[in-house]
């Protein structure tokens, strides 16, 4: 193992030390979790619309959970300055950036899984193996894939935008207003960095948006390389 590894690995656990540490960021991590309860007690559905909305139900609340998530963990080491102190032990924020997008997409690939167990779980039960499409395991697999890549990377695209404007107010505001104009213009709709996901996960349906997935995938990738573009060696202020 190389010695970046060895760096990035360790920021990934102090990352992981300082979410787990964190009193909000664990409990809202948690409720995440807890606030899916009562919606998979609650009956009335079919098999259909089990299986249709399985994507939105495990998928659509974490992936903007942890692209605030992912905002939050940068934006706090420059709140309290503990971003400089970073730099005295590892020269160069890159190695810091790549840590926090890895345990922002660690979370979120945790979470989503999880919760797409669960429901897959609460759908056997009532409509049996066959009514949640686990005598066709490709397609459980398939719809498993796309929630967590899609919640990984808007997890990433919330490290990314932290990352380059460095504040918690000004990165959820410029989402907030992308979200607010994107649905305008057909070319941005369910394409743009914040609905991407919709197009994805929020139709309660079997069929996939792939324009939709390629784009939050692409939106994650450019944010974070803006953001190793634009920490370099800098000292953050």
């Amino acid at each position: 193992m190389s010695g970046q590894q060895a760096g990035v690995a360790t920021l990934a656990r102090t990352e992981l030390f300082k979410i787990a540490s964190s009193r909000r960021q664990a409990v809202a991590l948690l409720a995440v979790l807890v606030l899916h309860v009562p919606p998979m007690l609650w009956g009335g559905q079919d098999a259909d619309a089990s299986w249709n909305g399985l994507r939105s139900r495990s998928g659509l609340f974490v992936a903007y959970a942890v692209m605030a998530l992912g905002i939050l963990i940068v934006a706090q080491e420059y709140r309290y300055s503990t971003a400089a102190l970073a730099f005295l032990a590892v020269p160069g924020r890159r190695p810091v950036t790549v840590a926090q997008s890895l345990v922002v997409a660690a979370v979120g690939l945790t979470i989503s899984s999880v919760l797409f167990a669960a429901w897959l779980t609460v759908g056997v039960l009532r409509y049996g193996a066959a009514g949640m499409h686990l005598d066709r395991p490709g397609q459980v697999v398939a719809a498993w894939a796309v929630v967590v890549v899609t919640v990984c990377s808007a997890g990433v695209l919330g490290v990314g935008v932290g990352t380059i404007l460095r504040g918690s107010t000004a990165a959820l505001l410029a989402l907030g207003c992308c979200g607010a104009l994107e649905p305008l213009l057909d070319v941005t709709r369910f394409r743009g960095p914040v609905t991407a996901p919709l197009g994805v996960l929020a139709w309660p349906t079997s069929e996939l948006e792939m324009p939709s997935l390629v784009s939050a995938v692409c939106w994650g990738a450019l944010a974070l390389l803006g953001a190793l573009l634009g920490v370099g060696r800098d000292v953050p202020s």
